[in-house]
């Protein structure tokens, strides 16, 4: 089993099915799910694309921008900058300290080397490495353009 699949199956040990699983009926499931960021400039594109060593699938040319897909088994990211630069976002102090979509969590193999290119690029640390749990390990790293992403790797 490679490392993804323990992965895989360590969430799925970690968070089973409800009682009285009723997901064969239900109408309507998830397909896939992406994560979509709008930045000012193609800052970030490399970044991610560094950090988390992700292929840069063809930008796309848009009405509002240029779409940049970055991807990897079991993940996609998509970059929008678009033609009139947005303003800064508001930064709250901590991820913790406002409502909302505050954070990135992503399962990683080679932690310290995610935390090496990111802090090598402009990223920061945030929290961390500390130990969670026997079996796992994990960070928050921020990026250049201060979106916050908890890196997690599995020690089996």
């Amino acid at each position: 089993m490679d490392d993804i699949e323990v992965i895989r199956q360590q969430d799925v040990d970690a968070h089973p099915a409800p009682h009285g699983d009723d997901r064969a009926h239900r109408s309507m499931t998830f397909v896939r799910f992406e994560v979509g960021f709008v930045s000012a400039d193609r800052g970030l594109v490399d970044f991610l694309t560094a950090v988390f060593e992700l292929d840069e699938l063809p930008a796309e040319e848009h009405g509002p921008g240029t779409l940049y897909r970055l991807q990897s088994p079991g993940a996609l990211l998509k970059v929008l900058v678009p033609s009139s630069p947005p303003k800064p976002a508001d930064r709250a102090e901590s991820l913790l300290s406002v409502a909302g979509l505050s954070y990135l969590s992503v399962w990683v193999t080679g932690l310290d080397g995610v935390i090496a290119r990111a802090v090598a690029r402009g990223g920061r640390v945030l929290y961390g490495p500390v130990e969670h749990g026997a079996d796992t390990h994990l960070a928050v790293i921020e990026d250049p353009d201060g979106n916050s992403i908890e890196v997690i790797e599995y020690h089996p």
